[in-house]
């Protein structure tokens, strides 16, 4: 029984052997001999290095896998362009170099015929400016508050009394109208459809129109802030001298006031043009546009193509943001002194693309996360590989040129 035991137990070891020896030879990754292996400095120093490199690698991967996002983007038909009652918000930001408060006005129209006049007395906000755009305090202003709750009670019984006279119209109201303010005045003959007479002239109107405000003798700027809504059609918005009004179906400003076209400088920065709500990577192209104006008066056009946008965020501030992108492209318009009928101002004109750019979040999916991380792993090992082989040979080729020097 002892002699079968020991047999067996030979002829095991015998198929195990074979065994391992069969692997051996069939190892896609055969292993290097100890003999042929040297271990150095360098190489534990770069092999740390390069286990360094990966954990930061991994780290940023897994970072963006549980946080990141990518933006993809692609174009559709707006079917959601046109509707009636949809509106669609402006936002400005602009600054007039050389034109002061009281002489512009900030007018809105579109193809439907809505007309909305002097927007700056409602969303959009004036702000006195100097010459090189800062702020100038309205410190007259509080004086001549400050002034009129100081009148005597006498003086405000004088101007109660001539309030309640009837004003003149000026020939354009009919029997029995009064005509008490000079927006009244504006009004009567805005109804005849006749042209507005020098309003200096004006009983109504003398007081308000400041002469030099009017011919800006201070040299003021002004800066328009804010946003108005619109509807969500062609149109346009623009910057123009004198106080606007309808007449007869027309769009008409009152340049009575200035002496001539030469009173006019338009040169100004364009802060900030926009349509719609920001997101992320939007480009508005007006955003720090300067113009400086060294000829003769004349009209600022910058006509832009409104490209509807989508973008669809994601994660937990998921939510859709329905925006605008688009184009410009500018051109400026001279006149002459001696014209008379010329509008000078900043006209911006835009129209609506019937496509619309979606744009949407996405997060990496974990078949990429896993190929990143291999790619991370094996790309260091191989590069720690070849930059050990090459400061190896280096460190052999130099040593072997030291043992010939002292040799000779």
């Amino acid at each position: 029984m002892k002699c079968t035991i020991r047999r067996r137990s030979r002829v095991s070891t015998r198929a195990m052997r074979r065994e391992t020896r069969a692997r051996e030879e069939y190892d896609l990754f055969p292993k290097l001999a100890d003999d042929f292996a040297r271990r150095t400095a360098t190489g534990g120093a770069i092999s740390s290095v390069g286990l360094v490199v990966v954990l930061a690698l991994l780290s940023h991967q897994c970072a963006d896998y549980a946080f990141g996002t990518t933006t993809t983007y692609d174009l559709a038909v707006d079917d959601d362009g046109g509707g009636r009652g949809q509106r669609m918000r402006i936002n400005v930001d602009v600054t007039l170099r050389a034109m002061h408060c009281a002489q512009v006005s900030l007018d809105a129209m579109d193809v439907t015929g809505e007309s909305r006049l002097d927007v700056s007395t409602h969303e959009v906000h004036k702000t006195r400016v100097d010459a090189r755009g800062v702020v100038i305090e309205e410190s007259a202003t509080k004086v001549k508050v400050n002034a009129d709750e100081a009148k005597s009670e006498g003086e405000k019984e004088k101007e109660s009394e001539a309030v309640v006279t009837c004003g003149d119209c000026y020939g354009a109201g009919e029997e029995g109208q009064c005509c008490d303010d000079c927006g009244a005045v504006r009004e009567a003959y805005r109804i005849k459809g006749w042209s507005l007479p020098d309003l200096k002239r004006v009983a109504q109107c003398v007081e308000e129109i400041d002469a030099s405000e009017m011919m800006n003798a201070n040299g003021e700027g002004c800066r328009f802030t804010g946003h108005f809504d619109v509807n969500k059609v062609a149109g346009n918005f623009h910057l123009a001298p004198g106080k606007s009004f309808d007449s007869n179906g027309r769009h008409v400003h009152d340049l009575a006031p200035f002496q001539g076209l030469e009173t006019f400088n338009f040169s100004h920065v364009i802060h900030k043009v926009s349509f719609g709500e920001d997101f992320p990577g939007v480009v508005n192209p007006l955003d720090g546009v300067s113009r400086a104006q060294e000829t003769s008066a004349g009209t600022y056009q910058y006509r832009l193509s409104v490209v509807p946008a989508r973008y669809k965020y994601h994660g937990l501030n998921a939510r859709v943001v329905e925006s605008n992108d688009y184009s410009v492209t500018d051109h400026f318009t001279g006149f002459e002194l001696s014209q008379k009928n010329a509008l000078p101002g900043i006209f911006f004109f835009y129209d609506l693309s019937p496509l619309r750019v979606e744009y949407e979040e996405k997060r990496m999916g974990f078949f990429q996360f896993l190929s990143n991380v291999a790619a991370v792993i094996g790309g260091v090992s191989a590069m720690t590989s070849i930059i050990d082989g090459l400061v190896y040979r280096g460190q052999q080729a130099l040593k072997e040129k030291i043992d010939l020097g002292k040799q000779g």
